[in-house]
């Protein structure tokens, strides 16, 4: 917990490495790319909820008031977050996790205008981007598909109402199961670009969550932990361990990965990401 603690000050202390620092931002988080602040914001809460230290959420809570939703804009499609501030794109990659943090800082401040947000958010997302099958937007990528999943779950908890939490279990159980986002039965490869290679690391921890929500279908719940298992158990049998302790896994966890290649962060980021939400999940169902 120590180690853990130090990397978070220093992540803090340096803004996240924020490419986009401006020395007019008191924060040292706004960036040109919004889905880039809604991500630093729910790591902020997230290390505040892990540390209980309130510092990191009351940050999350200033870039989002002064920078993330004041960048939206409402007409006939709704209110939605545009991806950058030089495009008018908006995109579910940008407003699922826009309305998760929303949700989260409503849970965490209980001021409404959160949940209004939250609201209008997940609102532009299922009139613009959600289909009929659980498909969030085109392509479907497990990185959208988990980050809107877990938002409409959050606000189910938050409502109460049984509609965010059907619509959680679909759009999660698609990238299970779809053969948009699977091959063979396992998470496909979704690119070997930073960004793409790091999207199962996303969803991993929003389908664990599901599957350990007492709230959520049962049969649900069952074929979720299946699917994370199977996949784990690929990973597992074509993890490359010749260069032990250190282990290296491939953009696909049905096939082996190259030790003539140069391995990707994002990649074993998405690996590290499906044995820890496993090791959680079966550590939680066996108590």
């Amino acid at each position: 917990a120590a180690t853990y603690r130090t990397y978070f000050e220093r992540w803090y202390a340096n803004h996240a490495n924020n490419y986009h620092r401006n020395p007019s931002d008191e924060t040292g988080f706004l960036n040109d790319f919004t889905d880039d602040m809604c991500w630093i914001c729910l790591t902020l809460i997230h290390l505040s909820e892990a540390t209980g230290d309130e510092k990191f959420a009351q940050t999350a809570k200033i870039v989002y008031d002064k920078y993330i939703i004041t960048r939206a804009w409402t007409d006939d499609k709704g209110t939605g977050l545009p991806w950058n501030t030089t495009q008018n794109d908006r995109n579910a990659c940008t407003n699922s996790p826009g309305c998760l943090v929303a949700a989260k800082l409503y849970q965490r401040y209980g001021d409404g205008n959160y949940l209004s947000d939250a609201k209008k958010l997940y609102e532009y997302v299922v009139n613009n981007s959600y289909n009929a099958d659980g498909r969030v937007e085109e392509p479907p990528l497990t990185y959208t598909q988990g980050t809107f999943g877990e938002a409409c779950r959050q606000l189910y908890h938050i409502t109460q109402e049984q509609s965010y939490m059907a619509i959680a279990e679909q759009v999660i159980s698609y990238a299970f199961t779809s053969t948009r986002c699977t091959n063979k039965g396992f998470l496909r490869d979704e690119g070997t670009d930073m960004n793409q290679s790091i999207f199962k690391a996303v969803l991993i921890p929003y389908a664990v969550n599901l599957v350990l929500d007492d709230a959520a279908s049962g049969t649900v719940r069952n074929t979720l932990t299946l699917k994370l298992q199977d996949n784990a158990e690929a990973l597992r049998k074509n993890m490359d361990r010749t260069q032990w302790p250190a282990m290296y896994c491939n953009y696909y966890w049905g096939s082996s990965f190259n030790s003539a290649n140069i391995a990707s962060m994002g990649a074993q980021a998405s690996g590290a990401s499906l044995m820890e939400g496993v090791a959680r999940l079966e550590a939680a169902q066996a108590k």
